[in-house]
């Protein structure tokens, strides 16, 4: 994201959070980032390079955070007492992020004149190549995405849209969270495959050897789950064909293109290399909790996705369904359905 705004003119600082800051001098040493794959390519001498929140944000509108969701509680926790009246933060990928986000600002009293967006998924489909260096692999055509609340659209969505063309406006900020792929495919994806990825020790090519038939039925009916809780608080999820579960590259060849072969270029993704991947460890605790949760609000039964995140738990180690984004984590506990539509929509 830093190399795609900086090729486009915009100034860009880049924030690493002090925690990492060994693995992120080389960025910072350089000041610049090499782009390879499609896209910009080359070297980008980027605006500022920084640890330093407060560096980071001066003179700043637009802050976008672009992170694993189970890295949101850090960065919010270091970004909140710097935000101010006027800032538009987006999450990108949102996995409810921007609920939480505001639920940790009504906390603080810091609310009032903040902007929150939420996105379905990011604009790009990159792997880090090494220290200051960025593949970029594929490029999503379109992302979703909605401030929290919503009422807010109609004036901070084409703002947006100037930065990044290929959003489109949600409903809500659920209907932007439910439509990430992400959690629908990579949890069953890497799960059901635990026994491949140990046993070739990292070797393992999730989309080319893991979705199989019978994976494949598993990832839509997670789907299948997602969207009747979806239709159940009000608001419809993307449609797919069911051609397009029954490919190697599942429904992520539809929400992700490439020039050539997008189906080959995701399917030569290496990964996951542990059960510790964030394809289980970000995806299911952020992406399928929620769903699952928001499901027993609304009495939808969601027994797959439960079982993914019950099998997940025991493989990693701990208990998701208490350390992930629960609806209590987002503000939501005993609100009504009614309630939780009105404090999506304003």
């Amino acid at each position: 994201m830093a190399v795609d705004l900086t090729a486009r003119g915009y100034s860009v600082h880049l924030f690493e959070h002090p925690k990492y800051e060994a693995a992120f001098r080389p960025t910072m040493e350089q000041g610049a980032i090499e782009a390879i794959g499609i896209g910009p390519l080359g070297k980008f001498r980027i605006s500022r390079i920084t640890t330093d929140m407060a560096q980071a944000l001066e003179g700043v509108e637009w802050i976008n955070v672009v992170m694993p969701a189970n890295g949101h509680d850090l960065f919010f926790k270091e970004l909140i007492p710097f935000l101010r009246k006027g800032h538009k933060v987006v999450v990108w990928a949102g996995d409810f992020g921007s609920l939480r986000l505001r639920y940790l600002l009504s906390n603080a009293g810091q609310l009032d004149g903040i902007a929150i967006v939420e996105t379905s998924t990011l604009p790009y489909g990159t792997r880090l190549a090494g220290p200051a260096k960025v593949c970029l692999l594929v490029v999503a055509p379109k992302v979703l995405a909605s401030t929290l609340p919503s009422t807010s659209n109609s004036e901070v969505i084409p703002e947006l849209q100037k930065l990044f063309p290929c959003v489109l406006p949600a409903q809500h900020a659920l209907a932007a969270a439910f439509n990430n792929p992400n959690p629908i495919v990579h949890p069953p994806g890497s799960l059901l495959n635990t026994g491949r990825i140990e046993f070739s020790g990292g070797e393992f090519y999730m989309y080319h050897e893991g979705i199989t038939e019978s994976v494949a039925l598993v990832i839509r009916e997670i789907y299948e789950e997602s969207r009747r809780v979806a239709e159940a608080l009000g608001f419809a999820m993307v449609k797919y064909r069911d051609v397009d579960f029954r490919t190697k590259c599942s429904i992520m060849g539809v929400e992700f293109v490439a020039p050539f072969d997008p189906c080959g270029v995701i399917g030569s993704i290496l990964g996951p290399t542990s059960v510790q991947s964030r394809y289980i460890t970000e995806d299911l605790p952020f992406g399928l909790v929620p769903r699952a949760e928001l499901g027993r609000v609304v009495g939808v039964p969601t027994p797959v996705i439960d079982g993914i995140v019950s099998v997940g738990s025991v493989v990693c180690r701990e208990d998701y369904w208490v350390s992930g984004r629960t609806i209590a984590s987002l503000g939501l506990s005993g609100l009504s359905p009614d309630k939780i539509r009105k404090l999506l929509e304003g």
